[in-house]
């Protein structure tokens, strides 16, 4: 099962990419991360779909999309949290899948890349 399948529905057409990342499904665009999505029983205030942006894109994500809040288990700094429990959820999603659309530099980030391991 998908975490918040509708998610993908919504980012048609884009030439989107997913992979597992910490148990969450990670989405791609071109060479950014651009969301995850978490469904889980453990730790569920962490559940919703996550936004992969920089912290000095916080502020103004956060006029955009209010209820965008701070991962609370996972420390991880530059994501953004848009929670399953909001009450306009999907409204909201809609709403920061159209600033993907529009290749707005808020959200996305270039991942490091992975070091090689040695023999």
């Amino acid at each position: 099962m998908i975490p918040h399948e509708f998610i993908l529905d919504l980012l048609c057409p884009l030439p989107i990419r997913t992979k597992k990342m910490f148990g969450n499904l990670a989405i791609y665009y071109g060479d950014k991360i651009v969301l995850a999505t978490r469904q889980k029983e453990e730790n569920k205030i962490d559940n919703g779909i996550w936004i992969g942006t920089k912290i000095e894109h916080h502020d103004a994500l956060k006029n955009l999309v209010p209820e965008l809040r701070h991962l609370e288990t996972y420390k991880i700094k530059k994501w953004l949290l848009l929670h399953e429990d909001e009450s306009n959820f999907e409204e909201r999603a809609q709403q920061i899948v159209q600033l993907i659309k529009e290749h707005s530099e808020l959200i996305g980030i270039i991942p490091k890349p992975r070091k090689k391991k040695q023999l």
